[in-house]
């Protein structure tokens, strides 16, 4: 059974975007069954932090420290949750930084092009960020395919530096908005 949130007045939530396929909206209870299923993918848990969520908990958690910056992407036809993006942090108004993640079975369908574009633009229009980073595990071959599809240029590659508490070779990206 799921912990019932409550509601929040005052906290700000991700706008709706929506795409072609897909609805960008504030994460929700019913997402949980999925982001379960995506934290607990071995593929998908390989770049991630140290200690990446795994249980109902933690999704709960997720789920209240929503903020106008983090979605929830979903399938426009079905409201599925099969992924989300985010903008963590943002520096002096001035630069965020970008990060995806997506349900194994969602690799290479086009979604994550099609939701990060959409967040893109929405720091341009709508934050009117000016610059946005992304930090990617350097062995992740097909997130830096994707962020330089997007139009981020490769800046360095830090070896041995902190990716969310573990070790790894860093690609760290930047683009103009």
């Amino acid at each position: 059974m799921h912990e019932r949130l409550e509601p929040t007045m005052t906290k700000k939530e991700a706008p709706i975007i929506q795409t072609e396929r897909l609805v960008l909206r504030p994460r929700a209870e019913k997402d949980i069954p999925n982001m379960l299923q995506m934290f607990n993918h071995n593929e998908v848990r390989k770049y991630l932090g140290i200690n990446p969520p795994r249980d109902e908990h933690a999704m709960i958690e997720m789920i209240r420290n929503r903020t106008e910056t983090k979605w929830t992407v979903a399938l426009k036809e079905t409201d599925e949750f099969i992924g989300d993006v985010m903008i963590p942090t943002i520096a002096e108004g001035y630069l965020g930084e970008i990060g995806y993640r997506f349900m194994r079975e969602h690799w290479g369908c086009g979604f994550a092009y099609e939701a990060v574009s959409a967040v893109i633009e929405h720091c341009r229009s709508t934050l009117h960020l000016k610059r946005l980073s992304a930090t990617i595990d350097h062995e992740n071959v097909q997130s830096k395919k994707l962020i330089e599809k997007l139009g981020f240029t490769l800046v360095a590659v830090l070896p041995e530096s902190n990716l969310l508490g573990r070790v790894a070779d860093v690609a760290y990206y930047s683009r103009l908005v």
